[in-house]
């Protein structure tokens, strides 16, 4: 399969973006993942630089990518600091979706910023089963790695479009405290593909993955609201909490019901996978209908 998607680096604050033997490999998935997705996207703008807060104020201030996907955590990200950005992106029309972790449950260790902050779509794992090669979907359970739950350290209070009815019960152990990651989920077991220094691969996974496959479907959500008169979703939050409210729930998400995310390092915790939203999953992974509802 070929693309002919244009891929234009921004380099930021002088940023050489050389790669002297450097591994490309999650740079490159995060790309061919979100255009696997959405293969008629306009561009895809790759950002580089060596300050996080930094990339993030170049994002807003460019203000061109209507939809950001970040596989990276941790070093300089910093939730309440990095706050307003992600608050001026929302503002703009832009999505900022982040990848929970591969670390399982969240404990002191199992996390990195800027998972768990309230502005951000984040996205955990599941384990998906379709009919054969490139088949429909068949099945899927949660992927026991997806990173999930609360910490109080991330410094993010539960925000309002999870504290609704419906959300939070003692089935999923949410917090009415603290953030509750993720919000929704994508395949991320370790039987995907990849390119890496020129090389086709088989057997990666993590979420990874799942952020740019969301970032993808966010772009064609996009693609229909513009079409029909509408901006760009943006801050897609509150509306995908209240479709998980709704009775066009089951239609719009498949409902990941079984398998948990025991913490691979740190403190041991665990959360199951549930009916509806959980500590896992979020509220599952998208169904093509959802296109319809968030891009009325």
């Amino acid at each position: 399969m070929t693309s002919s998607v244009p891929i234009n680096n921004v380099l930021v604050n002088g940023f050489a973006g050389t790669c002297n033997g450097c591994d490309d490999g999650e740079q490159v998935l995060d790309i061919v993942n979100a255009i696997g997705m959405a293969p008629g996207i306009d561009q895809v703008l790759f950002y580089e630089g060596s300050s996080a807060t930094n990339i993030l104020n170049k994002m807003v201030s460019d203000n061109k990518a209507k939809v950001l996907s970040c596989s990276w955590y941790g070093a300089d990200f910093n939730n309440p600091t990095d706050d307003p950005i992600y608050k001026q992106m929302a503002a703009q029309g832009q999505t900022f979706i982040n990848a929970s972790g591969d670390d399982g449950a969240y404990n002191n260790k199992a996390w990195g910023a800027p998972s768990a902050d309230p502005w951000v779509l984040e996205v955990g794992g599941t384990d998906l089963v379709t009919t054969g090669a490139g088949g429909a979907w068949s099945s899927e359970t949660a992927w026991k790695d997806s990173g999930g739950g609360f910490y109080s350290g991330a410094g993010e209070a539960t925000p309002t479009y999870q504290l609704q009815a419906g959300v939070l019960n003692l089935n999923n152990q949410g917090s009415t405290t603290y953030r509750n990651d993720p919000d929704v989920s994508a395949e991320a077991n370790f039987d995907n593909p990849t390119v890496s220094k020129g090389q086709f691969l088989t057997g990666y996974g993590g979420t990874s993955f799942a952020a740019p496959r969301w970032a993808g479907f966010i772009a064609l959500v996009n693609e229909q609201a513009v079409a029909k008169g509408h901006g760009p979703v943006g801050f897609v939050n509150p509306a995908l909490y209240s479709i998980g409210v709704s009775a066009s729930y089951l239609s719009s998400f498949h409902d990941i019901t079984s398998g948990s995310n025991p913490s691979t390092k740190g403190k041991s915790v665990s959360y199951n996978a549930v009916m509806g939203f959980d500590l896992v999953t979020g509220w599952g992974s998208p169904q093509a209908a959802l296109i319809d509802v968030l891009a009325p």
